[in-house]
């Protein structure tokens, strides 16, 4: 199987790919949603790749009211401030909750005095099958208990409307940013579900290097050399290599001068039979006690025409 032909930094728990181990130091996040902190589960740098989570300047906002005029002008001033925005518009619940259901929306914009419910109602019903879709609560009743009962059914934002037009620049602004933030979630469990199904199902070899030696590897990896774990840890990562060519492969890709950088690279290794074997390898940066060192998934290409 060969590996992805694009990737990105992203941030994920180390757990995904051994357990919870807890040598390696936390390295500055890449890309990381609003998550429950795990104590004692470090965090790594990682390639993950781009195809299915590219992010978009489009977003799809769903406005929900049954004033006719407020919808009108929100619609109006909304896709003037982001040329990105599509705005839809919906004057009751149920309208809203079919539109939700038949269409993608990135964002719900909803009043809270609505015929026969209202947005906080709206809100409970959306999270039963959309429990992260962005929902801001934009309202003219501006009480403390509304609010605060918003957030108790867990609203992202609330906003109390005004007289003006400079409340839809704000407005805009919270939208973008819960959509910013949802997508950022939505690529972190991508990728994290990536990792452990290439862990999970021994579709890479996973290993990590530290001033150019083996400090961690998984099973597949000794299994695609033909050796085992104990024997690879503590050895150079230039052991791989078929011939000088090869050798130069891994020590560009192994270069302290590209720390925080993700790679890529293809060579010819040897397995402990000395058969070579074609390899393709990505990677990207971790920091274990101060000092830079590298994590790589290594697919075995033989079989890959």
């Amino acid at each position: 199987m060969s590996g992805p032909t694009h990737s990105r930094l992203i941030e994920i728990p180390q757990s995904a790919l051994w357990g919870n181990r807890r040598e390696y130091k936390e390295s500055q996040p890449i890309v990381r949603g609003d998550l429950p902190e795990q104590v004692g589960d470090d965090s790594i740098e990682v390639p993950v790749p781009l195809t299915g989570i590219e992010s978009t300047d489009s977003i799809r906002i769903l406005h929900v009211d049954d004033n006719s005029e407020i919808t009108e002008l929100t619609k109006l001033y909304l896709e003037e401030e982001n040329e990105g925005f599509t705005v839809v518009s919906a004057a009751n619940a149920v309208e809203a909750l079919n539109l939700v259901n038949e269409r993608d929306f990135d964002c719900v914009v909803s009043d809270y005095d609505m015929p026969n419910t209202d947005g906080i109602e709206l809100l409970e019903i959306i999270r039963e099958k959309h429990p992260n879709l962005p929902f801001i609560l934009f309202t003219a009743k501006g009480d403390e208990t509304v609010a605060s009962d918003a957030f108790a059914a867990d609203a992202t934002d609330y906003m109390q409307k005004k007289i003006g037009s400079e409340q839809y620049e704000v407005l805009a602004n919270r939208v973008q940013n819960a959509v910013d933030q949802y997508r950022m979630q939505q690529r972190f469990w991508n990728a994290l579900s990536w990792y452990q199904r290439l862990v999970e199902q021994n579709l890479a070899g996973v290993f990590i290097t530290k001033d150019g030696e083996f400090i961690y590897v998984n099973q597949q990896l000794a299994n695609i050399l033909e050796t085992s774990q104990s024997e690879l840890i503590g050895t150079s990562s230039l052991a791989l290599a078929s011939g000088p060519d090869d050798e130069a492969a891994i020590e560009k890709l192994l270069d302290a001068d590209h720390e925080g950088e993700s790679f890529q690279v293809e060579f010819t290794a040897q397995r402990r039979d000395g058969v070579d074997i074609p390899v393709e390898v990505h990677g990207g940066s971790i920091t274990h006690e101060g000092e830079p060192g590298r994590i790589g998934l290594l697919w075995d290409c033989s079989d890959v025409e």
